[in-house]
């Protein structure tokens, strides 16, 4: 099947010429020097590392020679063997890198996942990192957006019942359209650790929030008490958290029920 499907040289130009057309980067996993000379002919922005490959140091010292970008894939890698990977690309020159958490399992147990791994690996390696994904379906992708993934590896077919070992784990197109839509989205909704109150949500606050208001009809010199204060939307008035200090003051007007609160009419 190997034999079979693999791609050939020329096929790597054919591929590269149509993602030119589609405005994609075309990238793609080597496994040799042979195999790094022939994407550096391709022109690839970047390179893929495989999990396999973590510890193949004459690989990644070729690899960082180059000086292009380097995706390191840390399947079956403890993180011994990631920080030994990054050091080895770093001190070859290597300035951009970036990792992706991976379980090198066809699909892995959802308890095997780790996702946790996503952020833990950012805060240990200071590298930004993204998710090789080999789950079913496209739900455990984007929640690795939402724990900072920045990139999305995942496997495509356009048809799950096709012969070979991975069509089952791969997006169809239905799902690499969700992945791709979706993943954006959850990435804009991210947002900041700082938390601000929108222009739009001020302009809400005035409809959804509420006033203080008189509960009943008032003559003028009545003490107020807790028994004549409400509240009610919309939050034009006087705040509910102020109420308490309305309570004791004596009313200079006669008021209706439901009347807005106003310091005008209390002294």
């Amino acid at each position: 099947m190997v034999e079979k499907y693999y791609l050939r040289e020329e096929q790597h130009y054919e591929l590269k010429a149509y993602c030119d057309t589609k405005n994609v980067d075309f990238c793609s996993t080597p496994f040799s020097e042979y195999e790094v000379d022939l994407l550096e002919k391709c022109e690839v922005p970047f390179f893929k590392v495989a999990s396999m490959d973590i510890n193949n140091f004459q690989l990644l010292n070729y690899l960082a020679d180059r000086g292009k970008p380097v995706i390191l894939s840390t399947g079956m890698a403890t993180l011994s063997e990631v920080d030994r990977a990054l050091e080895i690309l770093a001190k070859k020159g290597c300035k951009e890198m970036a990792l992706l958490h991976c379980i090198s399992i066809y699909p892995p147990a959802y308890e095997d996942i780790n996702l946790n791994n996503i952020t833990m690996m950012q805060k240990t390696f200071g590298v930004p990192v993204g998710f090789s994904d080999h789950t079913i379906g496209f739900s455990i992708p984007l929640a690795s957006v939402a724990l900072g993934s920045c990139i999305i590896e995942k496997h495509f077919t356009t048809d799950k019942n096709l012969p070979g070992w991975d069509h089952e784990i791969s997006a169809d197109p239905h799902e690499m359209a969700i992945i791709c839509k979706e993943s954006s989205n959850i990435a804009k909704s991210m947002g900041s650790f700082v938390k601000v109150v929108s222009k739009a949500e001020q302009e809400k606050k005035l409809k959804f929030r509420r006033s203080a208001v008189f509960a009943k009809d008032l003559k003028a010199g009545h003490v107020l008490t807790s028994n004549d204060l409400t509240s009610k939307r919309p939050g034009t008035g006087i705040s509910p958290d102020l109420i308490d200090q309305l309570i004791g003051r004596k009313l200079t007007v006669d008021i209706e029920e439901d009347m807005l609160v106003k310091w005008d009419y209390i002294k």
